[in-house]
Order: structure tokens, then C-alpha cells, then sequence
């Protein structure tokens, strides 16, 4: 194994001995940055902390120490959580392809922050759904004092195998308190979390040095390498770390750290927060799309399109300019605010609030004090005048695809640009879209070459797809309709997606005040063939697709909590739970997992129940020369698999919806006089 006959120590000790000594005599004066341990979240070298990150915080990174190299890419998706993937490559040398590849999805959940006798508190699991030879849990509990951190947990699993202690969860029932396989071919599920006869501890401390982004780490972990000595008897080194990680800039961190005395572990990573992107995705100097204007001695009033690729108060404050001035006698505004002809809210604005924050006089928050939401529709005059349809929404998408969560392949990566068009409300009956999709780079050729293909494919034959330099994405018409203030509806037909065509809709219940949504749908998908021109054949093969919808927007972390449960285009039934966060300037991050009864096969007969990703989305509308609302995104989430999926439907009733509630409202509000 690499590393295995050389005496890094004689060099490593003497320098890490050295710099703390030297670091002791020295004040730290600076916050402390926490950075990763070795497989992607906060800790030490190879101990996992109760750190987190800042919320919106992107990771990416690679590390070793034999006999793995770890690739991991994460995301700070919420303050107290924490969602990555990782693919483990069991390797020879750093220059030899894999002999194993242990794919996994981690999850980190603070139960506690800091306070100022407390402890932070966090609860992880490795390969919460991946292969067991990763998987582990733990509880671990972490105390900043002075320039130091210290660390000190519970694991089981991985984390756990010196077996410490006896496992204290044994008292819920035998469950808990039976032997626990630290390998083999079926996948890591939760009836395997918090398993074992016993747990183990670890323990460890950083000390930040005063040198800017310059800590040192040691650590004692309870991992004995059971799985690795039983497979092909490894030599698991001592349990002990000692390393340091340096962070020159905000987006670079690297760490090296000798484990035992023969082992050394590496680790580079990069970091950003999608807040920090220099682009938005909208033009600021847009106009407004107003109709039916109508004017009463002391009120003028206009629908209010809004626009899909902005906040609806930065809209709301251009249209009251826009009224206003050409009706300078009106005292109050009154909007009816429209998404893509579905109608939310009335908005009454007081001119004088407006005039007054405009003039440094007032304030967003004067105006919101005055500012009327009705959810009736009133009967007003209106000034009907012949209306062509608006012009159509363009807009462009780079999207990238990568998987680190495959068994029998290393990553594989697709790379598109989609250029889309949608003619909103045409004679205030239809929505016409289109889309096509360029396939520019991918290597998805050895799904084919490795993986058994299913008969009537759902998604296992998208190297087919991906082989095609132009194909058509979208096709379709849509009405949308609002029942009620607080139902509202949508229905599709034409080609759907890349590979699925049909029709169906969907409907929602989502009162203004409230935080829950709820609602369902249904598609009638008809599987297009890939080896036809533009992929516009049939092959045939159809299926009903349902599903019931659930909806929570996290208040304080502009997040929002999904839940969908039905059934998928396999036939197969189950529910998909997920996170989404939303920034000010159009960044958006998702995470989500698929729990179905059916599971994928790949070329080792390994089988999984469960479909994972993560998703980044940035805006590049501000771009010169580049349309409102382009963006570019990058998803880490498996190819080909059948299990799990469901239509990638051409609008999203929720997301129509979120501008005419009034949780945007308030989140957006300072907007309206920007």
C-alpha cells in the first residue's frame, strides 16, 4: 500500500512539535475557522466535530490516507444541517485505478449551538444511505476555550468499531443492541443507524495558531479498520493524528497530518457561498408588464405580470413609479399581482409612503405599516384596450451533471446548454414552451458498457440521450387557473421533458398567511425513444404517475422543507423528502432524497432503494448579453437509474406561487423602494 514503508514521522514530528511550541508564546486575535476532516465535514484530521459551517456554504474536495481517496462534495444547506456526497475509492497507489468504489450520502444535524457553558452538539451519519464499509454515526460535542477547540464524541459503525464502551442505546430495545456488519453487498439504510454491541470514543483538539488560516490538529480516533483487515488484512495504523490544516484564502483549505507512525493523510478542499456570486438573475432596469389600467378620482389601478426571474416587491416598487407618474393626482395604487396568469393578492400602496421613502423621508417599513393585502378580487373600472400577447420569456441554461454515488464506475459527468422560450397568458387561455438541449461533453458511454439496461428504460439509457447533439427538451402548451385566492391549478401536454412526453397537471392550496402548502398531481408519461430524429418517437411504453405534495417554508432561514409521496415512472412507490434554499441575488441550493419499494441493480448485483442528490443553480441574468433568468447549474446526483424518478415537469406550481404569499412579501420588502 502507498505510504505504507515510509517514515514520514522523523520529519512530520519534529515540525508539528516545533510550530506549537512556537505558537504557545503567540495570541490568537482572530476568529477561529473551522475546516474539514478527512471525508468532507467539520472536525480534526480524521474525526468528524460538532462544528458547522455557515449556512449556504458549498464544498468540494479530495483526500487520502490509505487505503482510500476520498472525493466529497457538500453543502451548509441550512444553519443546523449539513448534506454531502462522497464517492471512497479503495486504491493501491494514488496513480492505480480503483479496485472498490463505496459511494455515500452524509448527513450532519446540530442539536445544539454553542453557548457560553455549553457545548455545540451534533449528530452525523456516514453513508446514511450508501455502502456499509463506510457507514458510521456519531454524537459529538465540541467547546472553543481560548485558542483552542476541543473535541469529544460517541461513534458507532465505522466510528465505533474499538468498541469502547457498551452501545447506550441498547435500553430503546434489542435492536439497537445487536451485531452490527461493518460490510458486505446490500447498502447502508436506517435500520442499520445506531446499531452494534458496542461504541466507541474519540476524542481530539485544535489550536489556531496566530498566523492567519494556520491550525494545528491532533486527534484519537475509535476506527480499527475491521472491514479492511477481515477483506484483505490490512495493517490499520495507530488510532492517533497529528496534522495541520492552513487556509490562505477563504475558498482554499489544505490539510496533511501524520496518522500512526507509517500513514499519511492529505486533504485539499474549496469552499464558496452561492451569496457571494457576483451575478443576479434579473436586469434591474426591466420594465413592468401592466394591463387593464384604470383610474377613480383618488385610485389607479393595474394587473401587475409579474416577472418569473425577480422579487415581486422590486417589481411592485418599479410599477407604482411607473402608475404613479402617469397618474400624479392618485393618492393610492391598487394592484392585482399575476404569475403566469394564476392571480394572487390585492396591493393597495399609499403614494405618499412611497414619495416620502423615495425621498429619504421614510422608509420600506412606513410603507409596509399602510400598505393593504386583500385577497377578494374587487370590481373596478377598467380602461379595456386590445391586448397582443406579451413578448416570450428567453432564457439559457448551462447544466451539469456529475455522480460520485456509482459502485461500478468512477465519476461520470454530462455537460448541456439549454435554451428555453415560454409565451405567457397568450389571449389569457395558454402558455406555449420550448425548449432544446445541446449536449456538449459527457462520458456516460460506460453506463452501457457495465450496467444490465432494463427492458422498458426509465432513465438507464440516458447515454442514449446524451449521444444525440441536439435534441428537443420541451414542447408543450399549459393553461393555469386560479380557483380561489388560495387554490390554484395547472395543466400540460406536449413533450414534457428529454425523455418523457404526456400530459396531466397539477393543483395547490396555499393561503397567503400561511408557511404550509399542500397539494397533488398527475402525469400520464409516454416514453420517447432516443434513436429517433430530435428524440420526438414513442417507444410505446406509458404510465400513470401520482403523487400528494407537502410544502413548509422554514421561517428565519429562507429555506423551505418538501415532501412528496406517490408513485414514480417505475411503477415504483415511495416518497422523496428534501431542502431548498433560496438567496437574494437568485443562487439556489437543494438537496433531496428517494426513498422507493423498488431498487436498482448495478454491474456487482448490489441493489439500492434510494435516489440522492444535491443541486447548485446560479443566476447569470445580469450578464451582459445574456438573458433574465439564464443560469447556470450543477447537480451531484446518480445516472440511469430507473427507480425513484419522476417527471421533470415543465412548471412548478409552488415556485409560480411563492411571489403572491406573503412570507416573500416580507423577506423581499426593502426591495420595493430600491
Amino acid at each position: 500500500m502507498f505510504f505504507r514503508s515510509l517514515r514520514y514521522w522523523q520529519v512530520l514530528l519534529p515540525v508539528l512539535a516545533g510550530t506549537f511550541m512556537l505558537c504557545a508564546f503567540h495570541a490568537y486575535a482572530q476568529e477561529p475557522a473551522y475546516t474539514p476532516a478527512l471525508t468532507g465535514p467539520l472536525g480534526l484530521n480524521t474525526i468528524p466535530s460538532a462544528r458547522m459551517d455557515e449556512a449556504g456554504t458549498i464544498r468540494i474536495g479530495v483526500s487520502t490516507l490509505d487505503p482510500y481517496l476520498h472525493t466529497f462534495a457538500g453543502m451548509q444547506i441550512a444553519d443546523p444541517l449539513y448534506i454531502g456526497l462522497r464517492q471512497t475509492a479503495e486504491i493501491s497507489s494514488l496513480f492505480d485505478s480503483a479496485d472498490h468504489l463505496y459511494p455515500g450520502m452524509d448527513i450532519k444535524l446540530r442539536l445544539l449551538r454553542e453557548g457560553p457553558h455549553a457545548p455545540e452538539i451534533a449528530l452525523g451519519l456516514q453513508s446514511a444511505l450508501g455502502h456499509k464499509r463506510m457507514a458510521g454515526e456519531y454524537l459529538a460535542l465540541s467547546k472553543h476555550l481560548g485558542d483552542f477547540d476541543f473535541t469529544a464524541g460517541l461513534g458507532w459503525g465505522r466510528f465505533g468499531s474499538a468498541g469502547h464502551v457498551n452501545n447506550p442505546l441498547r435500553f430503546l430495545g434489542a435492536h439497537f443492541g445487536g451485531n452490527r456488519d461493518l460490510d458486505g453487498d446490500n447498502p447502508n439504510d436506517p435500520s442499520d443507524w445506531f446499531t452494534g454491541r458496542n461504541v466507541g470514543i474519540f476524542g481530539g483538539l485544535e489550536y489556531f495558531t496566530p498566523f492567519d488560516g494556520l491550525s494545528v490538529k491532533l486527534d484519537y480516533s475509535a476506527d480499527r479498520y475491521k472491514a479492511e483487515q477481515a477483506s484483505f488484512g490490512f495493517d490499520a495504523p495507530a488510532p492517533w493524528s497529528a496534522g495541520l490544516s492552513y487556509q490562505p484564502a477563504n475558498w482554499i483549505n489544505a490539510g496533511l497530518a501524520l496518522q500512526g507512525t507509517d500513514k499519511i493523510m492529505a486533504r485539499l478542499t474549496l469552499q464558496s457561498n452561492p451569496r457571494d456570486w457576483p451575478f443576479t438573475g434579473r436586469d434591474e432596469t426591466a420594465s413592468v408588464h401592466l394591463t387593464d389600467t384604470a383610474v377613480s378620482q383618488t385610485t389607479a389601478s393595474a394587473n401587475l405580470h409579474l416577472s418569473p426571474f425577480g422579487p415581486a416587491p422590486k417589481q411592485l416598487g418599479r410599477a407604482a413609479s411607473e402608475l404613479g407618474e402617469s397618474n400624479p393626482q392618485a393618492q393610492a395604487l391598487d394592484f392585482q399581482l399575476i404569475s403566469l396568469g394564476l392571480r394572487g393578492p390585492n396591493v393597495r400602496l399609499m403614494t405618499a409612503d412611497l414619495q416620502h421613502a423615495h425621498n429619504h423621508n421614510g422608509s420600506p417599513q412606513e410603507v409596509w405599516r399602510n400598505t393593504e393585502f386583500t385577497q377578494e378580487e374587487e370590481e373596478k373600472p377598467k380602461e379595456r384596450k386590445a391586448k397582443w400577447p406579451p413578448l416570450p420569456n428567453i432564457w439559457l441554461t448551462q447544466d451539469n451533471q456529475f455522480s460520485l454515488a456509482e459502485e461500478d464506475t468512477g465519476l461520470l459527468y454530462r455537460s448541456s446548454l439549454i435554451a428555453e422560450a415560454r409565451a405567457p397568458e397568450i389571449f389569457e387561455v395558454m402558455t406555449l414552451g420550448a425548449a432544446f438541449r445541446l449536449n456538449l461533453a459527457d462520458n456516460l458511454e460506460r453506463i452501457g458498457d457495465l450496467r444490465p439496461r432494463a427492458l422498458l428504460p426509465v432513465r438507464s439509457d440516458v447515454d442514449r440521450f446524451a449521444d444525440r447533439t441536439i435534441g428537443l427538451e420541451r414542447l408543450y402548451a399549459a393553461n393555469f387557473h386560479t380557483l380561489s385566492p388560495q387554490i390554484h391549478t395547472g395543466f400540460a401536454a406536449g413533450y414534457l421533458e428529454e425523455m418523457v412526453a404526456g400530459f396531466g397537471g397539477e393543483i395547490i392550496v396555499r393561503p397567503f398567511e400561511s408557511r404550509f402548502a399542500f397539494g397533488a398531481e398527475a402525469w400520464e408519461a409516454l416514453r420517447r425513444d432516443p434513436q429517433t430524429a430530435l428524440n420526438l418517437g414513442l417507444n410505446g411504453d406509458h404510465v400513470l404517475t401520482a403523487h400528494l405534495n407537502a410544502w413548509y417554508d422554514w421561517p428565519g432561514q429562507d429555506v423551505t422543507l418538501f415532501l412528496q409521496a406517490g408513485r414514480y415512472l417505475a411503477e415504483d412507490v415511495g416518497f422523496t423528502a428534501g431542502l431548498e434554499k433560496d438567496f437574494a441575488n437568485g443562487a439556489q441550493l437543494k438537496g433531496f432524497i428517494t426513498l422507493t419499494d423498488n431498487a436498482d441493480l448495478d454491474a456487482f448485483g448490489n441493489q439500492t432503494h434510494a435516489y440522492h442528490g444535491i443541486s447548485l443553480s446560479l443566476p447569470l441574468g445580469s450578464v451582459p448579453y445574456i438573458p433574465d433568468g439564464s443560469t447556470i447549474k450543477f447537480r451531484a446526483q446518480p445516472f440511469g437509474r430507473d427507480t425513484g424518478q419522476s417527471v421533470n415537469k415543465p412548471f412548478d406550481l409552488y415556485a409560480l406561487t411563492q411571489p403572491l404569499t406573503l412570507n416573500h412579501m416580507a423577506k423581499h420588502w426593502q426591495g420595493i423602494v430600491e
